[in-house]
């Protein structure tokens, strides 16, 4: 793939990831991984709900993210 991906427009972005998944789903293993890219990107540039990020993550400590049972329900 001769452009960097961030160099490519939207279309040429969707133009190029049609072309590699229909590559792909012809039995090119190379082309999975190269639709596979372009179609991460094109997500990314259309902030798709539910793709995951880091906001999402508990960081506290396992102690402070374990809630504390009761005496009469521990056992």
């Amino acid at each position: 793939m001769a452009p960097m991906v961030s160099e490519l427009s939207d279309a040429e972005l969707q133009d190029m990831a049609a072309m590699w998944r229909t590559e792909a789903l012809r039995g090119s293993k190379e082309a999975r991984g190269q639709a596979h890219l372009l179609e991460v990107e094109q997500r990314r540039r259309l902030g798709v709900p539910g793709l995951r990020d880091n906001t999402d993550l508990d960081l506290r400590p396992l102690a402070e993210r374990q809630v504390r049972r009761s005496w009469w329900q521990r056992g």
